[in-house]
């Protein structure tokens, strides 16, 4: 077996995004085409740039167009078609479904707790149980949203 090298290491903050491991050449192995390590290249382009519209949410404010990223997000509330984001003091409209919403935030990062409510796990302070299975969930900026029974268990998920 013979032992793989590292052809190419991308990184962001988290960690690695994509690594390319590529065999030594060998008499038996001829070297990549050029054609290959063009299709390679242009395939972990294509996987950077889909995290990074995935990890941003772009917002248009009083005629500017903001780039949220996720973590600055505390809380995300329904608002009929569109979704409320909640980031620091400010409140941002976007015409989104919640269950679009929440499918772009990273399920690590964000839970929902409510059919109107997504929150992010690391603005939650405090659960306060409450009747029935629900929480009243509790965030850093003393901000109290109910949690419904439907979604606890997700909640259960933190806890356990």
């Amino acid at each position: 077996m013979m032992e793989s090298t590292r052809l190419l290491s991308l990184a962001e903050d988290d960690g690695p995004l994509a690594t390319l491991d590529a065999l030594p050449a060998s008499p038996r192995r001829a070297p990549a085409d050029a054609p290959d390590v063009d299709r390679i290249a242009r395939t972990v382009f294509d996987l950077i740039r889909a995290e990074r519209r995935r990890s941003r949410i772009v917002v248009r404010s009083e005629r500017r167009l903001l780039f949220l990223r996720q973590d600055e997000i505390d809380w995300v509330e329904a608002a009929g078609n569109y979704v409320r984001l909640h980031v620091g003091g400010d409140t941002h409209v976007l015409r989104q479904s919640m269950k679009n919403m929440e499918t772009r935030l990273d399920e690590g990062q964000f839970v929902r707790i409510h059919r109107s409510a997504i929150v992010n796990v690391e603005r939650i302070r405090e659960l306060q149980p409450w009747l029935h299975g629900e929480y009243v969930v509790v965030l850093t900026d003393g901000t109290r949203l109910s949690a419904s029974r439907v979604f606890s268990d997700r909640l259960d998920a933190l806890i356990a």
